[in-house]
């Protein structure tokens, strides 16, 4: 994988002018598991503001830790930040610092695909049948329309899409297992457009079990012998044929 190098050119060692190379990721699909496990530790906690969680994930995501500004003259160090880089304490420009958590506002901005939330749950799906797939699914909307009881939810998508490994969620879990399923939602509307139209859901005005019902009268021939099959065929083949079968449909309504 490969990330991208960000150089802070104001950094000044008490003793002399110095630069350090600090490296953090532009974008989800950039992060390793270890660093979005910490951007979702940060992300849980409660009350916790936007500029205050963007500081604590460059530090995360650098290496970086804050230090103690109390034993530097105010006046010299006016406009400046103090940290500990590789064991040594650097103060670093206040706006070189903003710039950077600019660049990280797509952690709250952006929807992209990060790495996957639990082990062992392939990060693009590919592990997933069809079944697994679109319980997780019902869950997550459910999760997205029913606050009250969201964390319920959440931990009856994690239990299809880790088949039942998964049953009890941290707080961390639960951002790591929303962002990452956006980014697999997006994936999914870009590869099969005709399948998520509206880029929320299979199907409009109708309830899971109809939506599903009618998927599986798309694909089964007349024969409700072969749903079993259907359900636990791959996901994404499922989808690729259902984004067939619906284009078709459409380019022949246009005849």
């Amino acid at each position: 994988m490969k990330k991208v190098l960000r150089f802070f050119r104001n950094l000044f060692h008490p003793d002399k002018p110095t630069r350090v190379n600090l490296d953090y990721p532009l974008q989800w699909e950039m992060m390793t598991y270890q660093q979005f496990r910490e951007v979702c530790f940060i992300l849980a906690q409660p009350g916790i503001s936007r500029d205050k969680a963007l500081l604590l994930c460059l530090c995360k995501l650098t290496g970086i830790i804050p230090a103690n500004m109390n034993k530097y003259d105010a006046k010299k160090v006016k406009g400046k930040m103090a940290f500990v880089i590789d064991g040594k304490e650097h103060l670093i420009k206040s706006s070189d610092i903003a710039a950077a958590c600019h660049e990280l506002a797509y952690i709250y901005d952006s929807v992209g695909l990060p790495p996957e939330p639990f082990p062992k749950v392939e990060r693009m799906i590919y592990n997933l049948n069809f079944g697994q797939f679109y319980t997780a699914d019902s869950m997550m909307m459910k999760a997205g329309a029913d606050k009250e009881h969201a964390n319920l939810w959440l931990k009856e998508a994690a239990k299809a899409i880790t088949s039942g490994a998964k049953r009890k969620l941290t707080d961390t879990d639960r951002v790591a297992l929303t962002i990452w399923w956006n980014g697999v939602k997006q994936m999914l509307k870009g590869r099969y457009p005709y399948v998520f139209q509206d880029g929320d859901s299979i199907s409009i005005g109708k309830t899971q079990a109809e939506i599903l019902q009618d998927i599986l009268s798309c694909m089964n021939d007349d024969r409700p012998q072969e749903n079993e099959k259907i359900l636990k065929a791959p996901a994404h083949d499922v989808l690729f044929t259902l984004n067939k079968i619906y284009h078709d449909a459409v380019e022949k309504s246009h005849k």
